[in-house]
């Protein structure tokens, strides 16, 4: 397929960097939706920690400095892409770091939410599904066969680090514009330990595989949209994800 490449898109204000367990790291930004009133909120990238390796999960670009904060962690050496509607920053990691970008089989690097599109910005390194040896070691995906493909990654620590599937958002944050925090709430978005409501009507997911990620061993969740659930995680959302499964 044609590949066009496309300028990095910037930087947009972000957090600091923060150790939610140990080797864990998370750091919430900004996504702005270009409809004719911008829809802003937050979203968010997961760093796993192996020795002096870094691996990006739900990559969002920083800043300068806060490219200084993740070079102190150690070196990226992986971007790790589980879900179908994010990866536009991923070809700026991989510029800037010659880091290894694995995607889910099926997913592809399109403009916008049309993953039919026939151009792509970017091809993966490696494609990856539930048999593929991951960067992470003992860590494994729970893959969706939504439309595009989505994924749940379980690492060894019994965290689960969600795309769009999972949310958390319990009220709306300081990445979010006015015009973001009214329509997320209208259309129920903004609710704790939630199934993301977009992503559950667009992308149509398997309803019993969507089921099985509450049999999976969790009791932490880093989601890329809200904010972490210590504790209980896989409780807490057994409810939404028996209703969204119905």
């Amino acid at each position: 397929m044609p590949v066009v490449a496309r300028p990095f898109p910037p930087a947009l204000p972000h957090g600091e960097i923060r150790e939610i367990l140990p080797n864990l790291y998370f750091v919430a930004g900004t996504l702005v939706m270009p409809t004719p009133i911008a829809i802003r909120f937050s979203r968010n990238m997961t760093v796993v920690k192996e020795g002096e390796r870094l691996v990006l999960v739900n990559a969002v670009r920083l800043d300068d400095a806060g490219l200084g904060a993740l070079d102190a962690l150690g070196k990226v050496t992986d971007v790790l892409r589980i879900a179908g509607n994010h990866g536009m920053d991923d070809p700026f990691y991989k510029d800037r770091y010659g880091c290894k970008v694995w995607a889910l089989r099926g997913q592809r690097y399109t403009a916008g939410f049309d993953a039919d599109a026939p151009n792509v910005y970017m091809e993966p390194d490696v494609e990856v599904d539930t048999d593929t040896a991951l960067p992470i070691a003992g860590a494994r995906l729970h893959v969706i066969a939504s439309k595009p493909p989505e994924a749940v990654l379980l690492l060894p620590n019994r965290a689960l680090i969600s795309g769009d599937c999972l949310q958390n958002w319990e009220t709306s944050d300081e990445y979010f514009n006015w015009f973001g925090t009214a329509m997320m709430h209208v259309m129920g978005f903004i609710k704790p330990s939630n199934v993301g409501p977009g992503w559950l009507k667009r992308c149509k997911p398997p309803k019993d595989e969507l089921k099985a990620v509450a049999d999976l061993d969790f009791v932490n969740l880093i989601p890329a949209h809200g904010a972490p659930v210590v504790g209980n995680a896989r409780d807490e959302y057994r409810p939404a994800i028996d209703r969204a499964a119905r």
